[in-house]
């Protein structure tokens, strides 16, 4: 599922993109995608209109649009991403997959995919009275170190990893990222964080802080993952720090974890 740095790429790249473009057509595959409205009147809300700026919150993307109260919010499901292309050209890989497409007037569009069909697209006034948004913590990117350990304070008998992981605590992380702040703050995804000290929390904070804005900061979504990190070596099941290591796979906090048990502790 794309997780915060994800959806912060994907922002970067719709604003680098699609932004101040005339909507000369909206085009669906899967019209039931669009929640808040019928497809019907999504559309012909958008036509002439443009999406004038772009905005993350945690792993929504909210797109603004001109002469409109309305606001596009993108939630990308398991398997969604976003693709611009030469308008109506051929599809290939995931781009076969696009549910939902915005065509401009000056002979490009961009592309929602979404292979499994389980993200959605909201055309509503407000963002934050959808659930998912209304429900959501702070975002992690924004949090003050004193913050982050009020937050920590406040959920003490709660696991370390499934506080990373619950977007009503904390928003934008999720399994892949949480295994990765673990690992490179060598905490064992099993513990508590009443067994963490203060030097162990301020580690945390650090290492989600360095780890989401450097994973935001590849230069395209999918883009590789640093071979020092936990997350390069998922599939082969290898410690990046000792190649004798082996990851350990299982599943904590309703999610399967890899971590190294000899370098977590």
């Amino acid at each position: 599922m794309p997780e915060l740095p994800d959806v912060e790429s994907f922002t970067r790249y719709f604003e680098r993109t699609s932004l101040n473009q005339e909507i000369e057509e909206v085009v669906g595959e899967t019209k039931s995608l669009v929640k808040g409205t019928s497809f019907k009147k999504f559309r012909k809300k958008l036509i002439g209109k443009e999406f004038t700026e772009a905005r993350r919150r945690g792993k929504f993307l909210i797109a603004e649009v001109s002469e409109t109260e309305e606001k596009v919010v993108f939630h990308f499901g398991m398997t969604g991403s976003l693709s611009y292309s030469r308008q109506r050209g051929s599809k290939f890989g995931r781009d076969e997959y696009a549910q939902i497409t915005f065509e401009f007037k000056q002979g490009y569009e961009l592309r929602w995919i979404n292979i499994r069909k389980l993200g959605k697209i909201y055309f509503v006034k407000k963002p934050e009275r959808i659930d998912l948004i209304k429900e959501m913590g702070p975002e992690p990117l924004s949090l003050s170190e004193d913050s982050f350990l009020g937050l920590l304070e406040e959920h003490e008998r709660k696991n370390v990893k499934t506080f990373l992981m619950d977007q009503r605590d904390i928003a934008g992380i999720g399994n892949i990222y949480s295994d990765e702040i673990l690992f490179q703050a060598e905490i064992d995804p099993h513990k508590d964080i009443k067994e963490l000290d203060e030097e162990k929390r301020k580690e945390l904070y650090q290492k989600m802080k360095n780890v989401l804005i450097e994973a935001s900061n590849l230069s395209h979504p999918g883009a590789k993952f640093p071979n020092s990190w936990l997350s390069a070596h998922r599939e082969e099941m290898e410690c990046p720090n000792y190649k004798t290591h082996k990851l350990t796979k299982e599943k904590i906090g309703g999610r399967t974890a890899r971590f190294c048990a000899k370098c977590q502790e």
